[in-house]
């Protein structure tokens, strides 16, 4: 599944999102929302913004987002209801990446922190690259830093729908922090829009 996550993201999110909607709504229902994201994301990838290749990826997992979202409204889900779809389907779709990634991240330390800020330090070089831009922040005991420039939350704000942020991108930050043995203390967020994202992972025990 991790594999298909990087080279195939049409294929993993289809996976993800309907095994998502077969488990949440009727089999008709599912179908049709299925059928209308298909239609809206064709449209969406028409004015896909261009950054760079592994933004850009991420940019098509957004577009697929909105195309379920926009589909899921259309049906007579609520916001919150369309939200939470699209929250459930793209964990489903970054779980097993998140998890390797982590298993990986043993070779570096055995020390909890130094492989959660390694893996950050990586992911913004590697995954969240330009035009994101990060300070990171001098800390004790916790891995700190604010992002000043978040892409993705752009893109849902061109679109009109800056709400899907959170389900879309914000909300996986904590699930994957709980997998790694963390929590995420994070008090503002630009898609709430504020100035900047304030990241702060700490370890459990510590809270």
């Amino acid at each position: 599944m991790a594999l298909t996550t990087v080279f195939l993201p049409a294929v993993a999110f289809r996976r993800s999102a309907q095994a998502v909607l077969a488990d949440r709504l009727s089999a008709v229902q599912a179908s049709r929302i299925w059928r209308q994201t298909q239609e809206r994301q064709a449209e969406l990838s028409r004015s896909r913004p261009r950054h760079s290749m592994s933004v850009n990826l991420l940019i098509k997992y957004m577009e697929w987002d909105a195309a379920l979202y926009q589909a899921a409204l259309a049906e007579g889900l609520s916001s919150e209801e369309a939200g939470q779809l699209i929250e459930a389907t793209n964990w489903r779709s970054f779980e097993s990446m998140s998890a390797l990634a982590f298993k990986v991240s043993r070779l570096r330390s055995a020390r909890l922190l130094i492989r959660v800020e390694w893996l950050l330090d990586l992911m913004f070089k590697l995954v969240f690259a330009a035009p994101f831009k990060r300070n990171k922040i001098p800390a004790n005991n916790q891995v700190a830093f604010d992002v000043t420039r978040c892409p993705l939350a752009e893109y849902f704000r061109d679109l009109g729908i800056p709400e899907l942020t959170k389900y879309a991108a914000c909300s996986l930050d904590h699930y994957m922090a709980a997998q790694w043995g963390m929590t995420l203390k994070r008090t503002q967020t630009i898609a709430e829009e504020a100035p900047l994202c304030d990241f702060r992972f700490r370890m459990k025990e510590a809270e």
